[in-house]
């Protein structure tokens, strides 16, 4: 597994226990946003200033957020320029700089598929746990939710914060971010939502992928993350499913622990590159519960 998977698959996983949070209200997938459609600015300030724009149809099923940045490290100046389009299906993630594409499957399709296949009692054990893992999950992972703890440009948002080194400002009811500031590794950077227009019409171009670049699908992330899906599932479809998954700590709780040899294996990874995507993932979790 290259460098770029583990970069991409140890967020995608923070964020199945991060949408965790509003299981107490309904399954994640079944989420409506406030608005039908939408077009959502935002302002990037800190060591990465720039621009961002989220379109959003279909209360939130489709969604498309071009990015455009300049990032100062040591110095050093990068520029950025990304284009991500969320349908049902799809997670399409485009590089316009470096001209490359990747495409991943909608966690949350991969949810209500394992969902599907419970029987009525394990589909009430799992609705049951995932309501009692609350706040309990987040502070396996040095974090915290407060429902409804304030406010952005008029709308009510969960402030969820992260082993000290972020603080988001999540819509709520949903997995948008108005507002985000982290700290890390010397670097502070805040995106900010500045505008929410629900009356201007999309544009026609907003989400038809760049010309000339092609998502090619990561299989190994994609296998990882499926696996880790699945075991979040069959855990909290047993009567004391949540308090296994707390019992069980962080990586245990994302589903690392189960995940099998062979399957990594089949995915083309070697021994040292299960150990590294391993070892990344815990010290990623290591730094989350420092603060």
């Amino acid at each position: 597994m290259n460098k770029k998977s583990l970069l991409w698959l140890t967020p995608m996983i923070l964020l199945l226990f991060v949408t965790g949070r509003a299981w107490s209200e309904e399954l994640p997938w079944d989420m409506k946003l406030p608005f039908q459609e939408a077009t959502i600015h935002y302002e990037l300030s800190g060591s990465e200033k720039g621009k961002e724009t989220l379109y959003v149809k279909e209360y939130g099923k489709r969604q498309a957020r071009h990015r455009s940045s300049v990032m100062t490290i040591m110095g050093m100046t990068k520029k950025t320029e990304t284009l991500e389009i969320v349908d049902p299906d799809w997670i399409y993630s485009y590089d316009l700089v470096e001209k490359k594409g990747s495409k991943t499957t909608n966690p949350n399709k991969l949810y209500r598929e394992e969902y599907n296949k419970l029987s009525a009692g394990e589909k009430k054990n799992f609705e049951k746990n995932a309501k009692e893992m609350g706040s309990g999950m987040m502070g396996q992972f040095g974090g915290s939710v407060t429902q409804k703890g304030g406010k952005v440009l008029g709308h009510d948002c969960d402030v969820v914060t992260v082993g000290g080194m972020s603080t988001v400002h999540v819509l709520h009811g949903s997995n948008i971010s108005l507002r985000s500031e982290t700290s890390a590794m010397g670097m502070n950077n805040v995106q900010a939502a500045t505008k929410i227009d629900t009356s201007t019409a999309i544009p026609d171009n907003a989400f038809v992928p760049p010309a000339g670049i092609t998502a090619v699908r990561d299989e190994e992330a994609e296998l990882m993350m499926a696996g880790m899906i699945k075991n979040t599932v069959d855990t909290l479809k047993k009567p004391d499913g949540a308090k296994l998954m707390q019992q069980a700590g962080p990586m245990g709780m994302m589903g690392a622990g189960d995940m099998q040899q062979e399957e990594m294996e089949d995915a083309g990874m070697n021994q040292e590159e299960q150990q590294e995507a391993m070892q990344q993932m815990r010290e990623a979790l290591e730094r989350m519960q420092k603060k």
